[in-house]
């Protein structure tokens, strides 16, 4: 899991809009095997590291390209979480004193998929997904 995964996770469970929808059900790469929606699932597609020297200081910063997928019963619903999430990570900036996120954008459109049930029901769900650069420092 990468470094700024665990803050994200944590500012999706207290974002009052995301939790109003999902609840506290935001997860890191792989959510629990269970079928109860909807679901927010965060996880890490690449990283890359490169030097800053501010003034006298040396700092290694990174930007991972972070993915974002919502999976929900209803578009309707999916829409909505897609949004409090885009809400709620866009711009923001932790103050961790071991790895600080110092901005989150998203880098391109959500994409969304109907998901048909491999059991015969008519359960049918709506999986949206997401990237984000997010761009933190190791201190």
């Amino acid at each position: 899991m990468s470094r700024p995964v665990p803050q994200i996770i944590t500012r999706l469970r207290a974002d009052a809009t995301v939790a109003s929808i999902a609840g506290t059900r935001v997860f890191a790469e792989h959510p629990p095997q269970d079928d109860v929606l909807p679901i927010v699932v965060i996880g890490v597609e690449s990283v890359r590291g490169f030097s800053d020297n501010v003034g006298l200081c040396h700092q290694k910063v990174y930007v991972a390209s972070v993915s974002v997928d919502i999976i929900c019963q209803t578009r309707g619903q999916s829409e909505d979480l897609q949004e409090a999430v885009e809400d709620s990570l866009i711009g923001w900036v932790s103050s961790d004193t071991g790895y600080p996120i110092n901005g989150i954008t998203s880098d391109e459109g959500a994409s969304w998929q109907l998901i048909d049930p491999k059991d015969g029901s008519d359960e049918r769900g709506y999986w949206c997904e997401q990237t984000y650069s997010v761009t933190y420092q190791r201190i």
